[in-house]
């Protein structure tokens, strides 16, 4: 509790530095949006600071005083600038937004307060735990073996000082800071163009996204991307609508660039919003000055994260693209592995495999209807596990308000050009990420400023009957979807019992988080040497050093290459890796007849002769299975020695000493 309470704190000092940043350009924007503009500014701001103080030597140690004098120096500006004004109350029906607000960062808050389980994957493999690496090394450094640690910053970085005075919950409620600034900055926007009733319904769809809910109460960085790209976009249409207000095109650039510096996709996002504002440019014969600033500004603003890749990697968007750019530690192997996880998400593809890897289905041009809409009726699709079986985590859902509202305003068809660039940037966008991964996640920030222009709806063609029901609706389904009870998510009201202080974390964690009993036993049990994690990427819950192993996250291991446990041991060895956690589970999709034919092949069926596998590792002809058969010739031959198993009657997690 206390750390949440020092991150909201920081937050806040955060948005006065951002005041100061965009001082030059803000003095016309409504305070609302004012707030939130500066409070986003600032985060990304002290996110970029961080990573030039943390890349010094021991700058992740005494960085961590440097900012918390800017924390309280923020502070005295928030005030001294006056960002905080008295709010004027909602009332009648625009209370529904203010009630669904405080209703959805209240569930957020829980899972802030708790802790994060398997469900909240990306929490736990690398938002958090490289983070937590760069504390316990004293700075940030390449990471050879986790390549998400490559990825652009402008968020992930002020998870480490989240975590250095308030652990999980410290680092998870700066996830709800942005949210919180987002409504802030979205209530704003709408109010300035189109009044209170339209902020206050622009409000109730951004908080009843049900993505908005969960991973507010998380370590994703989607909320914090898609707010930067939402007001990079909407910035931009005000400079499309109105020329002549100059800060639209400053604005713009800062945020589309801070979306670029959280997320690769914010290139996209700046190279939609680019060619728009050059298709108006030839359209009206107006000055291209607007664009370029805006183009200009936002390349410059993310430049920092793309120079270190091409510095530690020889690829600005590492590890993507090998094709072109290659990359350190990367190669067509596991460039194709990644590409296969990429492209199982969404409707683009047939979903028939004809025995055949799905990945290898075409793309289907005719399905971008169906995958588009399908956003909203079958959110399982576009989100972690098994989206190719729609059973995707339906929390990771953006809901079906934006998609009415765009819908509704080519139907109605009197875009002003305002709403015509949001409308335009959503389109083109839309068909880029059909084409490309398509994942919810990824499109968040599309869906915001629809958000916005929903509002302006209401008074433009009497759509309130349908806008109004339909967001009241989302928001109740949106709350059902994150607190009901059940498998496979993790029952709501046992997070709960942890906020409130009810029940113990570490019970918690033990019940819902597979990994954490097997990493207390290795944070005991490795002294002075590294694990090796095959099929387990939960590295957060470690103390010691490890090494993602499992094929296509590096190059180091050579797995490709290896035909032997000889030469698998041998590099294990040169790697510094002394213990290997194998999860079975995970590597066989729960299959125990796999599993159980995996342990009688590396002699571990108790009473049982040792049953050989039907073919040699170097037979098989996708690479990317050999591991498996590897590891059991090392346990059948001595190599790996079997010291602790974890599962019931048949053991799923189990951990090896190299000999």
């Amino acid at each position: 509790m206390l750390g949440a309470l020092i991150t909201v704190l920081f937050a806040f000092g955060a948005a006065g530095i951002g005041s100061l940043v965009l001082a030059k350009w803000s003095s016309e924007l409504d305070p609302a949006l004012r707030l939130g503009a500066s409070g986003l500014a600032g985060l990304a701001t002290l996110a970029l600071l961080t990573f030039l103080i943390g890349s010094l030597p021991a700058g992740t140690v005494w960085g961590l005083y440097v900012f918390g004098v800017l924390g309280v120096a923020g502070l005295g500006l928030l005030f001294r600038n006056r960002l905080i004004t008295k709010p004027a109350m909602p009332k009648g029906a625009h209370a529904l937004g203010l009630s669904a607000a405080v209703l959805a960062f209240g569930c957020s808050l829980v899972g802030v307060l708790s802790p994060s389980d398997s469900m909240d994957w990306d929490t736990l493999a690398y938002h958090l735990a490289v983070p937590k690496i760069w504390l316990q090394d004293g700075s940030i450094h390449y990471i050879s073996y986790i390549h998400h640690s490559n990825f652009p910053l402008s968020v992930d970085a002020l998870f480490i000082w989240g975590l250095a005075w308030g652990g999980q919950s410290g680092a998870k409620a700066f996830s709800l800071m942005f949210a919180i600034f987002g409504a802030f900055a979205l209530f704003g926007f709408a109010r300035k163009r189109y009044g209170d009733a339209a902020a206050w319904w622009s409000v109730l769809a951004y908080v009843g996204i049900p993505m908005v809910i969960w991973e507010s109460g998380t370590a994703y960085i989607d909320v914090g991307n898609g707010l930067y790209g939402a007001l990079g976009i909407l910035f931009a249409a005000a400079m499309i609508d109105n020329p002549e207000e100059r800060e639209n095109p400053w604005l713009a650039g800062i945020f589309l660039g801070a979306c670029a510096g959280s997320k690769y996709t914010g290139l996209q996002t700046i190279a939609v919003v680019g060619l728009i504002g050059l298709a108006y440019v030839v359209r009206s014969k107006a000055s291209v000055r607007g664009p370029v600033v805006a183009v200009v500004v936002a390349l410059a603003v993310a430049s920092p994260w793309y120079v270190r890749n091409v510095l530690n990697t020889g690829n600005p968007v590492y590890p993507f693209f090998y094709s072109v750019f290659k990359g350190k530690n990367w190669d067509a192997f596991s460039d194709q592995i990644y590409k296969d996880q990429q492209q199982t998400f969404g409707a683009g593809r047939s979903a028939e495999s004809d025995g055949h890897p799905y990945t290898q289905n075409p793309i289907q041009p005719g399905r971008i209807g169906a995958a588009v809409l399908g956003l909203a009726y079958q959110p399982g699709r576009y989100a972690d596990p098994a989206p190719v079986k729609d059973l995707g985590f339906v929390f990771v859902s953006l809901g079906a308000v934006p998609l009415v509202v765009l819908m509704m305003w080519l139907i109605a068809g009197r875009l002003t050009r305002f709403e015509g660039t949001v409308a335009a940037t959503a389109l083109v966008s839309l068909c880029l990420w059909f084409f490309l991964s398509e994942q919810s996640r990824y499109i968040l920030g599309l869906m915001l400023p629809l958000c916005v222009i929903g509002g302006g709806a209401l008074g433009r063609f009497r759509s309130s009957v349908i806008l109004v029901p339909i967001a009241g609706v989302q928001m109740l389904v949106s709350l059902f979807i994150i607190t009901r009870e059940g498998d496979p998510q993790p029952v709501f009201s046992e997070k709960l019992k942890v906020a409130l202080g009810q029940d113990a974390w570490d019970d918690y964690q033990k019940h819902y988080d597979g990994f954490y009993a097997p990493a207390q036993f290795l944070n005991e049990t490795v002294k002075g040497g590294r694990v090796a994690l095959v099929d387990e990427v939960f590295g957060y819950f470690l103390d010691v050093p490890y090494f993602w192993a499992g094929p296509g996250h590096t190059t180091e291991i050579g797995w490709e290459t290896l035909t032997t446990p000889n030469e698998l041991i041998a590099s294990f060895k040169r790697l510094g890796i002394t213990f290997v956690y194998f999860n079975l589970g995970e590597a066989y999709g729960r299959d125990e007849s796999a599993i159980e034919q995996w342990l009688g092949a590396a002699g571990m069926t108790p009473g049982a002769p040792r049953i050989p596998f039907p073919v040699a590792p170097a037979d098989i002809p996708d690479a990317r299975n050999r591991y498996k058969v590897l590891l059991a010739l090392a346990a059948a031959d001595g190599s790996l020695k079997p010291i602790k198993q974890f599962g019931s009657d048949v053991p799923t997690k189990i951990v090896f000493e190299v000999q």
